[in-house]
This record gives C-alpha cells, sequence and structure tokens, in this order.
C-alpha cells in the first residue's frame, strides 16, 4: 500500500468513527438532549450530551453507534464485492472499501463487548439500571469487564488479532480503574445485594401480611363488639315488651 493509499485507507477509518460516534450524537438529539459534541482521538472517538436520560434513553443512545457501524460495514461489504475481478484502480478502490466494511464489523463486534468503556458494557450498565442504582450497575459491569478481558487479549495474542488485544487492553484497565475509585474490587458484591434484596423484600412481605393480620384481627373485635351491642339492645328492648 502506496502513501497514497495509506491516507485515503486512514481517512476511511476516520469517516467509520465518525459515523459511529453521529450514531451516539444523532440519537441523542433526536430524544431531546442538548450539547451535543463529538471527540475523535488515537483509539476512537466518543460523544457528548447533556440533559437527564432514563435507562431506556440511554439504551438507544449506546446501540445506535454499533448499528450505524454494522451498517456502514455492510454497505461496504456489499460495495466491496463490485471489484471482484477487477485490476485496474477502480478495482483497488473496491477492494479497499471492501477491506474497510471488514473492519467496521470487526469494530462493531469488539465493541459490543460487555465491559467499560465500550458500547457494550454501557448497554449492558443501562439495562442493569431498570432495577438497580447507576453506582451498583456500574460496577457490576466493571467486575464482568475483569473477568471476560482477559480472555479475550490471550486470543489475541495467539490468534494475532491487534484490534481485540487492544480493545481488551483498554477494556481491562478501564474496568480495574473504575472499580479501584468507586470501593475496590470485591467480586460478588453483586450477588450478595442481590441476596439483600431479596431478603429485604421477604421481610417487607412478612411486615406486610403480619399488619394485614392484626388488621383483621381489630376489624373481627369490631364485628365482635358490634354484635354484642346490637344483641345486648335487642335483649333490652325485649324485656321493656
Amino acid at each position: 500500500m502506496d502513501l497514497f493509499h495509506g491516507i485515503e485507507y486512514a481517512a476511511l477509518i476516520v469517516f467509520s468513527i465518525l459515523c459511529h460516534e453521529l450514531g451516539h450524537a444523532l440519537t441523542a438529539k433526536r430524544l431531546g438532549m442538548s450539547g451535543l459534541s463529538i471527540m475523535l482521538h488515537g483509539f476512537g472517538g466518543f460523544a457528548t450530551s447533556s440533559g437527564y436520560r432514563n435507562p431506556t434513553q440511554r439504551l438507544k443512545v449506546v446501540l445506535a453507534g454499533p448499528a450505524v457501524t454494522f451498517a456502514l460495514g455492510l454497505i461496504c461489504l456489499g460495495l466491496g464485492t463490485l471489484g471482484s475481478g477487477l485490476g485496474s484502480e477502480l478495482g483497488y478502490q473496491l477492494f479497499l472499501i471492501h477491506f474497510v466494511g471488514v473492519i467496521n464489523i470487526w469494530m462493531g463486534f469488539l465493541n459490543l463487548v460487555p465491559s467499560l468503556p465500550w458500547d457494550g458494557g454501557q448497554a449492558l450498565q443501562a439495562i442493569l439500571e431498570h432495577k438497580h442504582s447507576e453506582f451498583k450497575a456500574m460496577r457490576a459491569v466493571a467486575h464482568l469487564g475483569l473477568i471476560i478481558t482477559p480472555p479475550i487479549f490471550i486470543y489475541s495474542l495467539v490468534a494475532a488479532r491487534g484490534f481485540a488485544e487492544l480493545f481488551a487492553a483498554i477494556g481491562f484497565i478501564t474496568s480495574l480503574m473504575t472499580l479501584l475509585s468507586s470501593g475496590g474490587v470485591k467480586f460478588g458484591e453483586f450477588a450478595a445485594d442481590r441476596r439483600s434484596r431479596k431478603e429485604e423484600v421477604a421481610f417487607k412481605q412478612q411486615s406486610r401480611a403480619r399488619n394485614d393480620a392484626y388488621i383483621e384481627e381489630v376489624y373481627e373485635r369490631e364485628r365482635q363488639r358490634d354484635e354484642k351491642e346490637r344483641l345486648r339492645k335487642l335483649f333490652e328492648g325485649s324485656g321493656k315488651d
């Protein structure tokens, strides 16, 4: 690959990353969020926005990026097949587009790895936030990242998958730093928290059952008292007759 084609390839990769981040940003705008901005850097890029977003909205924003990446990858693969067998410059251009399509599909799957800071980890966090606080969901995903990224890293070394190696390394470091800055690494805390919540729910149910039984007992006593009062008045009326 000569200098011109190298620059062209780099430009296509930057364009792919920009499209990915635009997917995030435009979805956020569609949901009414403001303060949109996109930052590109050596490891990819990120889009930011301001304004409140619930877990469902956050999930939509997060998944929009990979959706655009996969769509762009499929388009590039489709265009690339048109250059099959061509030996001209046009054929090489279509081959280059096909290769960029492969990269987009590969990066799309890697970006869905359920580890921070990737979209897969953020999507899982948004799903967990339907039942847990943002803090607990974040720590749960960070712990998962520590578990799944080392095997991916080892596989990438053996199979010479540079992209996977980079994604796994960044995922492991981000997950570790997230945990160290939020209370430390504590495997099993999410399961323990779930048990604690189940115990709390069971306790509340037992308390509610006891309260219901007490209220029913009070009502029964009131009914008995009213019945006794009715009978007393009935007997008094019969005595006067």
